[in-house]
């Protein structure tokens, strides 16, 4: 079967997904902020100053903080320390593991680094089977793949009377259970359970279950919509509106529309939520004119390319020819306008 299938650390980032931009010049402050934050976390990472990484991850649990735009800031904590770059060599994930199970030893009670270490072989799975399509993957890459996936997953459960209160555990126990192919009441029972511990804590929460229900994964057609409007509902009011219109762009922006059945009228208005309770960002105006395009929505489009304005984020466009275009409606030499593909017939009933 022929298919992209995310790994580990992919999921985990598409978690992430509104604030994985590293801002080039000109960014929007708020994406600089995220971008300074990660450099601040690392910065500790490498100096080994695990106390104060410890301090820092207690005070974004309790308080709750988030970037501009929404995402929290514990979810970016460990994206930052769960990685040493994109283009590492084995010998520096190594290094990064041995350093993660040595703040663990200096410090056997502190939930932190047990999570990270889970997050980091996540992403060092992801190395292990490449980019590419599934049938791409070599027998050896598909082993050490499920080899790191396991060793995420008892990580993880070594730290569960540890960590289980910090939401990113759970979340990453998600990524582990879409990739073993859990068995859907398994998957809904450690969903709920996270939703407990940290109800406020999505896209990770909301979006891997929300992929995990995806034809291509573990669910069937409408399943994934289904359970996006019902976990916004249950949110309620417009922190439920935001959650639905973020995981709602996560999933269609900015490769094939993963789920076409979501309702385009309520991501506008979860965008309005966003940016009434948490403001908005160049990146997220960048994801919403890419969407609405799709949707069939070219004023709310034009919208978003005013706020934008030059500021055209290559994460979600890949090319400012394709930027160009879209935003003009003319082709750019190769690159043609974004078409709608978003069905979007009011909804899964």
């Amino acid at each position: 079967m022929k298919l992209l299938i995310l790994g580990g650390a992919a999921l985990a980032m598409a978690a992430a997904g509104m604030a994985q931009r590293m801002p080039e010049e000109g960014a929007s402050p708020a994406d600089s902020d995220l971008a300074t934050f990660r450099v601040q976390v690392r910065s500790l990472f490498v100096r080994d100053s695990f106390a104060e990484l410890d301090a820092l991850a207690s005070q974004l649990r309790t308080g709750k903080l988030r970037f501009k735009g929404g995402t929290w800031r514990l979810n970016i904590f460990y994206t930052a320390l769960a990685t040493p770059g994109a283009v590492a060599t084995d010998e520096q994930w190594q290094a990064r593991i041995e350093k993660l199970e040595r703040w663990i030893k200096s410090d056997p009670a502190s939930p932190t680094p047990r999570v990270a270490l889970a997050q980091a072989y996540l992403n060092f799975a992801d190395k292990a089977r490449g980019a590419g399509y599934s049938n791409t993957v070599t027998p050896e890459g598909w082993a050490l793949f499920r080899e790191r996936i396991q060793q995420a997953r008892a990580a993880l459960e070594a730290a569960a009377q540890i960590s289980g209160r910090d939401p990113e555990w759970y979340h990453a126990m998600q990524v582990v259970a879409i990739q073993q192919g859990w068995d859907q009441s398994h998957m809904e029972a450690l969903t709920a359970e996270a939703a407990k511990v940290e109800p406020t804590y999505y896209p990770p929460y909301s979006l891997v279950q929300a992929m995990y229900l995806l034809p291509i994964w573990h669910g069937h057609p409408g399943d994934t919509e289904r359970y996006v409007e019902q976990a916004a509902d249950q949110t309620g009011g417009a922190a439920g509106d935001a959650e639905y219109c973020v995981v709602a762009v996560l999933l269609n922006c900015c490769g094939a529309t993963k789920a076409p059945g979501m309702r385009w009228a309520r991501v506008r208005q979860g965008f309005e939520a966003v940016d009434q309770l948490y403001g908005s960002t160049s990146h997220l105006w960048n994801m919403m004119a890419f969407v609405a395009l799709r949707a069939g929505d070219p004023q709310f489009a034009q919208q978003m390319f005013e706020r934008i304005g030059n500021d055209w984020d290559v994460d979600v466009w890949r090319a400012k020819a394709l930027f160009d275009a879209s935003r003009t409606g003319k082709t750019m030499g190769s690159a043609q306008p974004l078409k709608a593909d978003w069905t979007d017939a009011g909804g899964v009933n």
